[in-house]
């Protein structure tokens, strides 16, 4: 459904754009990931969670196209790769394991496709959106399991203010927070999903962000 929904709103960024105002900008986001999961072993079933919280600043670049009643429709991109999820080392806890296990996640690929929408006319706004990135996943585990790569999907709803010059430029400030689907990896044995299903282990995990962002842009 959100790949639909992502699908309509490209289709009406493209639609909108062609009589709005144009922008272009950066951002800079101090975000805060709180990311949870479990990881359950096949043959024993044994669950072990984990919670890991990392604050990273996140910088990205936007497009808008508005309408003369202040509507929006935009799309914000993040040109770097390097946020982190959460990484970890363990000692061999588990009876199937012989070693110290250590793994990683980063949040890779993320755009946003979003609108906004005035409150009143002082500059304050509403912002919502959907979110879409890539879970790349590192991992070193004694039992030889490996986990790959997922895509997952957000839903964005956000708060901000937005201050324009006689010149065309903006200044935004605004407060967001986005609520990513929950994800779920099978790992594989020596890259072999087929693999010795003794050692082949699932995580469940789910993601939320809380940022704080600063936008500078400019209206054509």
């Amino acid at each position: 459904m959100k790949k639909l929904i992502l699908s309509i709103c490209a289709v009406m960024l493209i639609a909108f754009s062609a009589h709005a105002e144009k922008r272009v900008g950066v951002s800079v986001a101090y975000t805060m990931f709180d990311s949870s999961g479990t990881e359950t072993t096949k043959s024993s079933g044994e669950k072990n969670s984990a919670t890991e919280e990392e604050d990273v600043v996140v910088p990205s670049l936007f497009v808008e196209f508005a309408n003369d009643r202040g509507l929006a429709l935009g799309f914000d991109i993040v040109p770097v790769d390097n946020q982190e999820l959460g990484s970890g080392t363990g000692s061999d806890d588990d009876a199937e394991t012989s070693g110290a296990n250590t793994a990683s996640a980063e949040l890779t690929g993320h755009y946003t496709v979003y609108g906004l929408a005035p409150l009143g006319s002082g500059g304050a706004y509403f912002k919502f959106g959907l979110a879409r990135a890539t879970i790349d996943t590192t991992e070193n585990l004694s039992t030889g399991t490996t986990y790959g790569n997922e895509d997952v999907d957000g839903v964005l709803v956000g708060l901000g203010f937005n201050r324009e010059s006689d010149a065309g430029t903006f200044f935004r400030m605004e407060g967001t927070y986005t609520d990513y689907d929950d994800v779920n990896f099978k790992g594989s044995f020596n890259g072999n999903a087929a693999g010795d299903s003794a050692v082949r282990n699932k995580i469940d995990a789910d993601i939320d962000a809380l940022a704080l962002r600063i936008s500078l842009g400019k209206s054509f």
